[in-house]
């Protein structure tokens, strides 16, 4: 979600002022972003469609707060992400918990299980990073963890913004290499891996 559109402070001042128009153009312009990521994540159209209705309702029903924010490329990418994981989440219980009832096991504290596969996983993803080259991890976590756009990290780091891609492209490269040599927990390891 890179690519801003054009007079988007002016848009989201119309928004939060409850211009319906602006808030149409902003739908169309983000929409397709928003449902490529939760699709990539989830696999499934009906869900990346369901993310796409939830994503945009929040905005809509928080218009009021659109016109404060500094950078909305990175304020759509944490509440897409956070979405999209608790999909991810949801799916993921319910595919257990029908796997349980049909093995016959005893019902399992699934809320702590998660909590320490998401633990293992984020230390995964984390030691993933550490490996990286000093150039690429800097450009990796200034992007990807500080949600600062390409440009802006070019402009700061003094380097040219098709450098911070080749980075990005060759971090995010190194990191799924990396977990596919864990892939036990491949799935929600790649989430996280685009969620940071």
């Amino acid at each position: 979600m890179e690519k801003e559109m054009a007079d988007e402070k002016l848009i989201l001042a119309k928004i939060a002022n409850g211009d319906q128009l602006a808030f149409a153009n902003l739908f169309h312009f983000y929409r397709n972003k928003v449902y490529g990521y939760a699709l990539k994540i989830l696999q499934s159209e009906s869900s990346a469609q369901e993310i796409v209705q939830e994503v945009f309702i929040k905005l809509w029903l928080k218009r009021d707060q659109l016109s404060t924010i500094e950078n909305f490329g990175g304020f759509l990418r944490i509440i897409v992400r956070n979405d999209t994981l608790n999909a991810l989440k949801k799916i993921a219980v319910e595919h257990k918990n029908y796997s349980l009832a049909h093995l016959n096991k005893t019902e399992v504290d699934t809320g702590t299980e998660n909590s320490i596969q998401y633990r293992e996983t984020k230390k995964l993803l984390d030691d993933a990073i550490e490996k990286l080259p000093p150039q690429q991890k800097l450009v990796y976590k200034l992007c990807h963890v500080d949600g600062i756009k390409q440009k802006e990290v070019a402009t700061q780091l003094n380097i040219s913004p098709l450098t911070v891609k080749v980075h990005l492209r060759e971090a995010v490269k190194s990191i799924r290499l990396y977990l596919d040599a864990h892939n036990e927990i491949k799935v929600l390891g790649i989430l996280l891996l685009f969620l940071k």
